[in-house]
């Protein structure tokens, strides 16, 4: 045998195991779930189809039927799960079903550069001290941002649909809603001014744009290990995001840090750079929890936002004239926080399209059970669908697909409550649950209820004709490229202003 047979046969070997590896899931998985057909997640990337399409042809049925299933997602083989029995376990069992971010998962990948070590991400100790730090500027927080953003978000929408132009202009409100929650986040807990809408030239908004398109390409995101290969383009992506967070810490330097601002104040940043002088967290990780606290900070509400405008200009006969009756009177954020149909509306936008559909970040440290019969080995990473649980007909009714935001309740107490027996249950878990629940949900309502509240103020809008409605393919899930057409309300702009 030459060398060239040998290593012909070396390399088919090789190519064979690694089309094992994707196609059949390790042997020692469970065998009383399904599994998921290795190509549905390439799916999306080939076709023109939406994840909700996806969820409807290949997940539903097996997912409904056993609560988890196997699913080959990030280069490995994975175990999702709906069940809100078996997502009670999976929340209530931290130290088996451990935190495992993509610092973690793959170290070696683009958008493990991007947010690092934080926490969202990080497990024990390291995550209890993250959180100790972050908390109180995350839950107390100054709401006059929102409301100022939010009217310069309408006048960017007058701007953008040349309103008083011969040629009104529908728009696509994804880079719009984006420099709206930039601004947000920032000013909110981070304790500068991003300038995203009130400068059309940011660069650091120009800069973000163009990493996360880097960061989210889905082919990257279902083979992470390609990062390791050297790919120009991946190369450049890792450069680009070491520039990006570079500048955003430095921002933050030259606003807080340099005049001494943060010692006065009291941000979830504010508290980072007093954590990190006082030696409690290195710069790495200082870097690291304001980068994520950016990215999850406006991402999530960005794609909530999205479909809540997406749902308004939908039913703009029903909801939309609905909501703004009821705002319309209003004044203040604590009169927003207790109208019935405007929070009626919000929790049945999160549990119709959850922002965040499949997340998989927990790594089991033993053998366990997931429920009583599902035996899962250590080491294996564990997720659930988010848009699987809160569509489920046996916990939702036989109307789970459908916009119903009465399902929630007639008045405020009502809705409250059972918006939290979901939450306890197990049966909405867009938030997350246990220890680990969303530290920033209370921002995140808040800054819903204040900008929605604002655009139906201001503004009327249809869905534009010639949007193709459908869903985003893959990653957070909310309408794609979403295109509304607006229309001035006929009563003076300022006195309808929160």
């Amino acid at each position: 045998m030459t060398w060239t047979s040998v290593l012909i046969s070396i390399f088919f070997i090789l190519v064979g195991r690694l089309i094992f590896k994707i196609v059949i899931p390790p042997l020692n998985f469970p065998r009383n779930i399904p599994t998921i057909p290795f190509y549905v997640i390439f799916l999306p990337s080939i076709m023109n189809i939406d994840q909700r399409k996806l969820y409807d042809m290949y997940l539903r049925e097996p997912l409904e039927k056993y609560g988890a299933a196997k699913l080959f997602f990030g280069s490995r083989w994975n175990i999702i799960v709906t069940r809100p029995e078996l997502m009670a376990h999976v929340f209530k069992e931290e130290d088996i079903f451990a935190k495992s971010g993509n610092q973690k998962k793959i170290p070696y990948a683009v958008i493990a550069a991007y947010t690092g070590d934080n926490v969202i991400s990080a497990h024990g100790q390291v995550w209890r001290t993250y959180r100790s730090v972050v908390t109180h500027g995350l839950q107390h927080f100054d709401e006059a941002p929102f409301y100022n953003n939010a009217k310069l978000f309408c006048d960017g929408i007058e701007k953008m649909s040349n309103m008083d132009g011969e040629k009104p202009q529908d728009i696509f409100m994804g880079p719009l809603i984006q420099r709206l929650c930039l601004d947000n986040i920032s000013q909110v807990a981070l304790g500068f001014d991003f300038g995203a809408l009130t400068q059309d030239d940011n660069q650091l908004h120009k800069h973000l744009t163009n990493i996360k398109k880097q960061i989210f390409h889905p082919f990257f995101l279902t083979f992470p290990f390609l990062d390791l290969l050297p790919i120009p383009s991946r190369r450049k992506a890792f450069r680009d995001v070491e520039s990006f967070r570079k500048q955003l810490v430095s921002t933050v330097q030259e606003q807080l840090v340099k005049n001494y601002k943060f010692e006065q104040t009291s941000f979830a940043s504010s508290d980072l750079i007093r954590a990190y002088n006082n030696e409690i967290i290195d710069y790495k990780q200082l870097t690291d929890n304001i980068v994520i606290i950016l990215v999850a900070g406006h991402e999530n509400p960005q794609v909530l936002l999205t479909t809540s405008l997406y749902l308004l200009g939908k039913y703009n006969e029903t909801w939309q004239r609905k909501l703004r009756a009821e705002v319309d009177a209003v004044k203040g954020s604590k009169e927003l926080s207790e109208l019935p149909l405007l929070n009626s509306f919000i929790f049945e936008a999160i549990r119709l399209l959850p922002p965040l559909n499949t997340i998989i970040n927990r790594k089991t440290t033993k053998a366990c059970r997931l429920g009583p019969e599902i035996v899962i080995p250590e080491g294996t990473y564990v997720g659930y669908n988010n848009f699987g649980t809160s569509h489920d007909p046996k916990y939702w009714g036989s109307d789970a697909d459908e916009f119903i935001p009465e399902r929630w309740g007639d008045d405020i107490q009502t809705i409250f409550k059972n918006w939290r027996h979901a939450k306890n249950a197990y049966m909405m878990t867009a938030f997350h649950g246990g220890r680990r629940a969303c530290l920033g949900e209370k921002l995140a309502l808040t800054e819903m209820r204040i900008t929605i509240a604002e655009v139906l103020k201001n503004f009327e809008w249809t869905l534009a004709p010639d949007w193709d409605e459908k869903m985003t393919p893959a990653g957070p899930l909310s309408p794609s490229n979403l295109k509304l057409h607006f229309e001035r309300r006929l009563e003076p702009r300022k006195s309808r202003s929160l």
